[in-house]
């Protein structure tokens, strides 16, 4: 984690450059979606090619809307991006290290152990808590009763599944995935505290949309110099330092469990 100021141009023309990359690379790794393929290596190859692609083009949006977000002094909206950076990064390490690298570490697998790959991607690219089922197909009354039913077995401290049945991938927990990193590398869990206070409805998110001038203090952004402009400075390198290198490290590693041509 930074601890002298930081050229901030030069951290925004990184972040540029970065998101330039992986927009690229979002392009060349366009690949259609089709569970019904046979053998567990081109599925494999299928579902890394599709995460791929999804994370580096959310990882691109993310960015993107931060460099306009601090251009036009939305300063929230920078912080809410920032988490999902850190979300999105985390979530990637997690699935690598803790999920993928025990599995392939084994060297070849057995009948089990694609299953088990398969499952493993499944999750990771389609995990949800969400009821999208009824959603998409507006039955939102099962909605509305589901949350009903959450809410109830909460009181009762049950566990409720509020997943349709036909989504069976339930995702991992963020904070699981935060935590988990952060037992190696602690400044990841203070970034994203950090974050976290700068989106919630707190004093954090509202010094992001405060203004200074005459020595007086307004809560909104149009009066004088913005708060959320001396905190972007200051919390913009640490955001950077959590994310923007981990990410390409991580998805390369997410690149290299696909199977080549001559390995089909």
């Amino acid at each position: 984690m930074p601890d002298e100021p930081s050229d901030i141009p030069a951290l925004l023309n990184m972040l540029r450059a970065g998101t330039a990359h992986l927009t690229a690379m979002a392009k060349s790794m366009e690949f259609p979606w089709d569970p019904t393929i046979a053998d567990p290596r081109r599925l494999h190859n299928m579902y890394a090619r599709n995460l791929i692609c999804a994370y580096a083009s959310k990882f691109s949006d993310l960015s993107t809307s931060i460099l306009h977000a601090v251009g036009h002094d939305y300063f929230f909206t920078y912080a809410l991006c920032g988490r999902a950076l850190i979300e999105s990064t985390a979530t990637l390490r997690y699935y690598v290290h803790h999920k993928y690298k025990p599995l392939l570490d084994k060297g070849s697998l057995d009948a089990k152990g694609f299953q088990q790959l398969i499952e493993i991607d499944d999750v990771h690219l389609r995990g949800s808590r969400f009821d999208w089922d009824s959603f998409l197909f507006r039955r939102y009354a099962k909605l509305k009763e589901g949350t009903i039913t959450h809410l109830k077995d909460r009181k009762n401290k049950q566990k409720s599944a509020t997943i349709s049945e036909s989504i069976t991938a339930q995702q991992v927990n963020v904070l699981t995935c935060v935590e988990k990193w952060a037992e190696a590398t602690p400044e990841v869990l203070i970034a994203y505290n950090l974050f976290c206070d700068l989106v919630h409805p707190n004093i954090g998110s509202t010094f992001l949309i405060a203004s200074t001038a005459e020595d007086k203090l307004y809560f909104s952004r149009f009066r004088g110099e913005p708060v959320g402009r001396q905190i972007f400075a200051q919390s913009f390198p640490i955001l950077l330092s959590v994310t923007h290198k981990h990410f390409g490290e991580y998805l390369l590693v997410l690149m290299g469990t696909i199977w080549q041509d001559n390995e089909l």
